[in-house]
């Protein structure tokens, strides 16, 4: 076996708003181990395609798109099924056991054990997001399958019904059983996935962490005389609660404060926001800016002076955030946060020290905090440098690449 090779499976690759996954993949390469990114659909993203770390560790040629090359022509499809069951022969019995975890017989099962075959020399495969599992949970079942198996979670996953439609009806039972390690990024979706049945010896809790080379902070200005920028970042979705921002913002402009918010981010909601700001007339406090590149991104939070953060949890199988990457990449820009108490963000940032916390849908909370930083200056700039301070102490991508060196080294000595 091979002690030096990772197998990332991921859905798809490159896209800009899981830039937590490149982070991933580039840990595992400056630890010295050669990679591959295993894929269902490769995407055109431009602005993904844009981060750097793509381009400096050409993360694009080292993609492998999940084709199983099963002939369309039925005849064809039958022979070659033939061949590889006689090129297989040896390994028989572990077809047979891959076979066995399926209900009826299709020969797309044995395309699909030979095409993974290939992945039996790596050390550890690396799923990301547990809805991504399948077949490494079999595979493992079977013994055939060597590799350490790896699974991160991120939070939807661990949400039934995933995705609205995929039951709880065993679906992790294998995956628990068969896999070495199951991460998540807080205490938070920990509990989560503890509660579906994953064994607690199995559970690391691993933050997503920031690179705070490139997130930093450089503020100068003692905010005497200037007016207050708020931003928010984040796709623009109902759970990530935008509309709560804006009626902060109403608010605070009701008060006679001159405020200007900035969302970054794009998504279906985007027609709801742009009709509340019409209708509340805002549009000369509100800023919707669309998706933007990381590097754009760090400029716009060197630009702003508060971050906010109005995410909620759902119902209807949403889940709430599970950590917050937005949050840690503004304080370590030198930003406090106000953010609701939903999911996992209060792990972020420290309240009092960092930023502040307020119930979800604490539209009146978050209205005096925000008031706080706005009125008291010196405040506003004590509590960004203890934001830069609390990422750097706990969050910095050199802390959470020594945790995940310590995992990825202890797994392959075993």
């Amino acid at each position: 076996m091979n002690q030096k090779i990772i197998i990332f499976k991921v859905p798809e690759f490159p896209h800009l708003s899981e830039t937590f996954i490149v982070a991933q993949i580039v840990t595992a390469i400056k630890l010295g181990y050669e990679i591959k990114i295993l894929v269902r659909r490769r995407l055109s993203d431009t602005l993904a395609l844009d981060n750097s770390l793509i381009k400096q560790y050409q993360l694009l040629d080292k993609i492998i798109i999940e084709d199983y090359k099963i002939p369309k022509n039925k005849y064809i499809r039958i022979y070659n099924w033939i061949k590889l069951l006689i090129l297989n022969l040896r390994n028989l019995k572990y077809i047979l056991k891959f076979y066995k975890e399926y209900s009826q017989f299709s020969l797309t099962y044995l395309y699909q054990w030979h095409f993974y075959k290939q992945f039996n020399s790596a050390s550890i495969i690396h799923v990301q997001y547990g809805s991504n599992k399948h077949p490494f949970d079999l595979l493992k079942k079977t013994a055939y399958f060597k590799p350490k198996l790896i699974v991160t979670f991120h939070g939807h996953d661990a949400v039934f019904p995933i995705n609205g439609f995929i039951p709880n009806d065993g679906y992790y039972d294998n995956l628990f059983k068969y896999a070495d390690l199951i991460t998540s990024n807080t205490p938070y979706l920990a509990n989560k996935i503890l509660a579906l049945g994953c064994p607690k010896e199995k559970m690391e809790i691993i933050p997503v962490g920031v690179d705070t080379d490139f997130f930093y902070n450089k503020k100068i200005q003692n905010y005497n005389n200037d007016d207050i920028k708020l931003i928010s970042v984040g796709r623009l979705s109902v759970v990530k609660g935008h509309i709560n921002a804006l009626k902060v913002v109403k608010k605070l402009k009701e008060h006679n404060y001159n405020i200007i918010l900035t969302i970054v981010g794009e998504g279906s909601e985007r027609t709801n926001l742009e009709n509340y700001i019409n209708a509340n007339n805002l549009e000369n406090s509100i800023r919707l800016v669309g998706a933007k590149s990381q590097e754009k991104v760090r400029d716009l939070l060197w630009e702003n002076d508060i971050f906010i953060f109005p995410s909620v949890s759902m119902h209807f199988g949403y889940s709430a955030e599970t950590q917050g990457l937005a949050t840690i990449e503004a304080e370590s820009c030198g930003l406090p946060v106000v953010a609701f108490d939903s999911g996992g963000v209060k792990y972020t940032f420290e309240d009092g020290f960092s930023g502040f916390l307020c119930k979800e849908y604490d539209i009146e909370c978050m209205f005096n905090k925000l008031k706080l930083l706005i009125d008291n200056r010196k405040l506003l700039l004590e509590m960004g440098t203890n934001a830069t301070n609390f990422v750097n102490s706990k969050y910095s991508q050199k802390i959470i690449d020594n945790k995940w060196k310590k995992i990825y080294h202890k797994l392959n000595d075993e």
